[in-house]
């Protein structure tokens, strides 16, 4: 076995990712690695300006790729941080106390040009997952510009879900209060039994062929975002699933794939429903 089988490689979508051959963040575990990340939101590809916000979106990206490792702020041990100039300082710090501070991780902040233009911080961080994080565990992680409630209502409603879940699609509510779809891969039906929890924003979906042979499959949580000063209401979107000891290598890979493209669609149609 070679050294990269037991790793995976996480991306942003960052150009920058493309022209120099790196990854946003590498897992090894129970290690995830993340490169130096600036201010940019690579989904428009947006810098924003002023170095507060700049930090803000960094640790955006970086949040997203721990949580696509299946880690989170507080499994941070190490931050680097590098400030072109040392008038920003204070302002950047103040980010990062807000939202990297509870892991109390060890921190080198230092003065430095940057590689990128405009970019007035960029972030690194080593991160090690908690003993109990399991390596079958697929978390994929979108952060989403709605208040925690309006995600958790989207999510926890049937009918949403044939709008999102690929191998659930087009979905309709049955007398017995389960919600049927098909799948887009193999047009096979599929039953989905929603069982929300309000109080911990926490949806889990119970899927199987038929009523006898529901299972809890797929977790769906939100997390409130640390609010920015003077900004709206945004939270953390995760999509949870668990490998079964009978799952197959290629099933398993189909799945984490699917739910990189379902996460991007949650995304989208929670946002646009603003």
């Amino acid at each position: 076995m070679t050294p990269h089988a037991t790793r995976r490689f996480i991306s942003s979508g960052s150009p920058w990712e493309e022209l120099a051959g790196y990854s946003r963040a590498v897992l090894d575990e129970p290690f995830v690695f993340v490169s130096g990340t600036v201010g940019t939101d690579f989904a428009t590809g947006i810098m924003p300006e002023g170095a507060a916000a700049q930090t803000e979106q960094a640790i955006d990206t970086i949040e997203k790729a721990l949580a696509d490792a299946g880690a989170t702020i507080l499994d941070i041990v190490r931050v680097r941080v590098f400030v072109p100039e040392s008038a920003d300082m204070a302002e950047v710090s103040a980010v990062i106390r807000r939202r990297i501070g509870p892991s109390r991780a060890a921190n080198t902040t230092v003065c430095s040009p940057l590689a990128v233009p405009g970019a007035r911080v960029e972030i690194e961080v080593t991160a090690r997952k908690s003993a109990d994080a399991s390596p079958n565990l697929h978390v994929a992680s979108e952060r989403v510009r709605a208040p925690a409630s309006s995600a958790f209502a989207f999510l926890a409603d049937g009918r949403s879900l044939g709008r999102w879940a690929l191998g659930c699609f087009e979905t309709t509510a049955r007398p017995d209060g389960l919600f049927a779809g098909h799948s887009l891969f193999d047009g096979k039906e599929l039953l989905v039994r929603v069982e929300g929890d309000p109080e911990k924003l926490c949806v889990t979906y119970h899927v199987g062929p038929a009523l006898e042979r529901l299972s809890p499959r797929i977790v769906a949580k939100v997390e409130a975002a640390a609010q920015r000063p003077g900004g709206e209401g945004e939270c953390l979107v995760s999509l949870i699933a668990e490998r079964t000891p009978d799952m197959t290598e290629q099933r398993w890979r189909h799945l984490t794939t699917t739910h990189a493209t379902e996460i991007l669609l949650i995304k989208a149609l929670i946002e646009g429903s603003g």
